[in-house]
């Protein structure tokens, strides 16, 4: 029987979810990573033994590989619900703090909702506490920065294009009998963000796959490098090699050259 299988029969899942609610409820509210002793009192306010948290830690790593699954299938729900249990037990990992805001980060750019910003913000800030040049979680930020001023100008742009329609409609709602043309144009509207927002996801996406490709060329570039460096090496250890014995070969002739002379002399 495992330790988790012990757990869940002394506390049970509400509890435990709970736990993992508080314990996110409180990282949101204060923005930062609670203390030991904070999560302490927060199992201890829910009846949960500091033996059943421990027991938890250790699942929490099979929480983390999960999400990960979840994240490579764009699953960002799932992702996001594995990936906070993790933390609630873990506040403290880079790695899952990382892989939290990435999710949210997935789950902003498909929906573009205001709760996956603030969260995608929040995570980042907690990564940067931990490790103040976190590559992954300026990455990140960086990227939602971009997303969100490309957003923002196509969405200026629709407006703008848009606002004659507008003026059009208005004319129509003061002669009456107008909501319908109202909510067709809405419904357009929605679709064109829509299907921008969809055409802005493939391009980041296949930004992504060229960086990943131009890395791959990178490091392949560098071990061909290196076996080259290696060969080289390696031929002019012979090519030493060789000058050493033609070096001895002419000492050997110049002392038998000597020996000549002498002998030649008496």
């Amino acid at each position: 029987m495992t330790q988790m299988t012990q757990m869940t029969k002394s506390v049970s899942n509400n509890v435990i979810d709970n736990y993992i609610q508080r314990v996110t409820e409180w990282s949101q509210s204060s923005q930062r990573i609670p203390t030991t002793e904070e999560l302490e009192n927060i199992a201890s306010e829910l009846g949960i033994e500091a033996e059943e948290i421990q027991a938890a830690q250790k699942q929490s790593h099979d929480h983390y590989i999960r999400a990960q699954g979840y994240m490579r299938l764009k699953h960002w729900d799932d992702a996001i619900s594995e990936l906070q249990e993790a933390v609630a037990f873990n506040p403290s990992n880079l790695d899952m703090l990382v892989a939290l805001a990435s999710a949210h980060m997935g789950r902003w750019q498909a929906y573009h909702r205001q709760e996956d910003e603030e969260n995608i913000r929040l995570r980042i800030r907690q990564c940067l506490v931990i490790k103040p040049d976190c590559e992954e979680a300026l990455n990140l930020l960086a990227r939602l920065s971009n997303n969100i001023k490309w957003r923002n100008r196509i969405l200026t742009a629709i407006a703008v294009g848009l606002g004659g329609v507008c003026v059009g409609i208005g004319g129509v709602l003061l002669l009456g009998d107008g909501l319908n043309p109202w909510f067709q144009g809405e419904s357009k509207f929605e679709r064109l963000e829509y299907s921008i927002d969809q055409e802005l996801n493939a391009l980041q996406r296949r930004q992504d796959s060229l960086m990943a490709e131009m890395q791959a060329i990178q490091r392949q570039n560098y071990q061909r490098n290196q076996r080259n460096i290696s060969l080289l090496n390696s031929r002019i250890r012979e090519l030493q090699t060789e000058v050493t014995q033609l070096k001895k070969q002419i000492v050997q002739i110049e002392k038998r050259e000597q020996r000549r002379v002498k002998e030649l002399d008496r």
